[in-house]
């Protein structure tokens, strides 16, 4: 079984990474968004699931995020990448560009954001850092190997599936926020409550509200920068994968 696991959003197709084999996979919150498919990266087969679905069916709020998780860990899954598409806030942050984001400011409601409860009891996770520095960290790193530079950061996640005002983006940007999405929670919290490191490899496809040339299209953004932007995202994640086969971490 492998320490690494991929969640891959919007980006999935434009991926275009082989699938060896799909597991199906039982859970107690449920089934997965998909089957936990075996990617292959560099030559290793590497437990991946389709955040929203391998048809692209299933909106941000609707993702079943604690059974996407639970389900990664019982394919062995110890760290984990989420590949999420992003609009971009920040002014030198521009569509086509990665991060790799530090923090986070969740701006979702009524999600299933714990696997405690019950039985379980209540979990109070350690979140001041919500993201893994040490695999952000190898990221980065494979970017520079790549000569590709990665932003860092704060991820507003918002709601969705809508996208958002212009004053909701001015209120994000005075909070800190320098991209935002709609997918990183509570994915994050619940790979902290299962002790799987996490880290976010997020592709800037538009400027969010207000912050691009007027008139400009959201959707054309898109496709203009996902496959290109995706073509990138795939050969960091085969340095990833090529760097720790070698310290045999997979």
């Amino acid at each position: 079984m492998s320490k690494l696991g991929l969640i891959v959003g919007s980006g999935l197709i434009a991926l275009d990474i082989d699938v060896a084999a799909r597991a199906q996979t039982h859970t107690p919150y449920g089934p997965p968004s998909s089957p936990v498919l075996s990617v292959v990266i560099a030559g290793h087969r590497i437990p991946c699931i389709a955040r929203h679905g391998e048809a692209h069916a299933i909106a941000p709020h609707e993702v079943n995020y604690r059974a996407n998780v639970w389900a990664l860990y019982q394919h062995g899954v110890r760290r984990l990448v989420g590949v999420n598409v992003v609009g971009t806030i920040a002014a030198d942050f521009r569509p086509g560009e990665l991060a790799v984001p530090e923090q986070l400011i969740d701006y979702t409601w009524g999600r299933e954001s714990t696997f405690g409860g019950g039985e379980r009891g209540v979990l109070h996770a350690e979140f001041a850092e919500p993201f893994s520095a040490e695999l952000a960290a190898e990221l980065v790193a494979a970017g520079g190997t790549l000569g590709i530079a990665m932003r860092r950061g704060v991820y507003g996640v918002t709601q969705g599936p809508r996208l958002e005002t212009v004053a909701e983006i001015d209120r994000l940007e005075r909070d800190g926020c320098t991209m935002v999405g709609m997918t990183a929670m509570p994915e994050a919290v619940l790979a902290r409550e299962l002790g799987i490191d996490y880290a976010v490899l997020a592709l800037g496809v538009n400027h969010a509200a207000g912050r691009g040339p007027r008139g400009e299209s959201v959707h054309a953004q898109i496709e203009s920068h996902l496959k290109e932007g995706m073509t990138r995202v795939a050969r960091i994640l085969e340095t990833l994968v090529q760097d720790a086969a070698s310290r045999a971490a997979l």
